[in-house]
């Protein structure tokens, strides 16, 4: 499956499985394959069988950039674009039932992702010109059902992993022709951090054609060590590259934090209608905790940096269908509607 992204929930990452994903992520209530680890980890009772599910989602995707005529720094500026990236995000899932009611999962997925890399010469270079944040999590889950099937519960710990790499120049206006200039690179980079959080879910069967679910998924805060390396960039004048080279804060270790939000699905599924199975969901992230970014430089701390991002928490709305046509095809529909959670005035490259 290939997708756009409208970065609508941020950069969170809702494609976990195929089936899930053509469905507009409306999957809290049907959790009838492994990829119920990610969705409703109380899904993966109903799995009487041992599974294996593999998969990944391909997003591709373009951005431009066009100045405001009354910014007389970015007037005139228009064409600037992402350099072209696919991204794959990965899933893999296995279950296997046990004793009866219980089923032992494990999953494997890409909860945050985003990467944007602009096009060189590009105005906002001072601000960022590359920006890539990824993720992987790691999830043991066990689901119990009663022996009518009509009510399960489940849970597990999430390992998660994640790196950040940040990339912008910085300028200086040279005092000696009064132009501004390139004078240098700053490249900050983390290796893989680490944290553990957690997952739990329910699922209810009320009547033979109507399903509840719902799913907590723990917000985390990612906490990054690093290296900022300051790379300098000749301007072609000699007077002013001293200058600014005796002025440059040296490479040195970097830290910073994102604080990640929850998942909070809530899904109603029904059977109702003949041969369909139709499901909405209604999930929330609590975006609010992302209020700032701040970048700390350990050995020259008054050049760290900290910038207002002031993010909103923000609900989804996901309607799905799935229809059997044969005992080996289904039609899958889905629609999702998902409001941006970061304020006009906050963003950013």
């Amino acid at each position: 499956m290939i997708t756009t992204a409208s970065f609508g929930s941020g950069f969170a990452l809702f494609e976990a499985g195929a089936k899930a994903v053509a469905m507009g992520g409306a999957f809290a209530a049907t959790a009838d394959d492994p990829s119920a680890i990610w969705y409703n980890v109380a899904g993966i009772a109903q799995q009487r069988r041992g599974e294996l599910l593999i998969g990944g989602t391909a997003i591709t995707f373009q951005n431009s950039f066009t100045g405001d005529p009354n910014d007389l720094f970015t007037a005139g500026t228009h064409g600037s674009l992402y350099r072209a990236h696919t991204f794959v995000v990965p899933n893999g899932y296995v279950t296997v039932p046990f004793g009866g009611n219980f089923t032992f999962g494990v999953g494997v997925f890409a909860p945050f992702g985003l990467r944007t890399n602009w096009q060189q010469p590009w105005i906002g270079r001072f601000i960022s010109s590359d920006a890539n944040i990824k993720t992987i999590s790691v999830e043991p889950a066990l689901a119990w059902q009663t022996s009518d099937g009509r009510l399960a519960i489940g849970g597990g710990p999430e390992y998660r992993r994640a790196k950040v790499t940040l990339v912008r120049n910085s300028g200086a206006t040279n005092p000696f022709t009064f132009r501004f200039a390139d004078v240098a690179n700053n490249y900050l980079t983390s290796p893989w951090a680490h944290k553990w959080g957690w997952n739990a879910g329910v699922l209810f069967k009320p009547t033979s054609q109507w399903r509840i679910g719902a799913s907590y998924r723990a917000a985390m805060t990612m906490d990054f060590g690093g290296t900022a390396t300051i790379t300098q960039i000749s301007t072609g004048n000699a007077q002013f590259d001293a200058l600014v080279a005796r002025q440059l804060p040296p490479t040195q270790p970097v830290s910073t934090s994102f604080n990640l939000p929850h998942f909070a699905y809530l899904g109603v599924a029904t059977t109702a209608i003949h041969d369909w199975d139709i499901e909405a969901d209604i999930v929330h992230n609590n975006w609010s905790r992302f209020k700032s970014l701040t970048v700390n430089l350990l050995t020259t701390p008054q050049f760290s940096f900290t910038r207002p991002q002031n993010w909103k928490s923000t609900f989804s709305y996901r309607l799905g269908a799935n229809h059997p046509v044969t005992n080996n095809w289904d039609i899958r529909l889905g629609a999702l509607y998902d409001k941006n959670p970061q304020p006009t005035n906050s963003v950013s490259p």
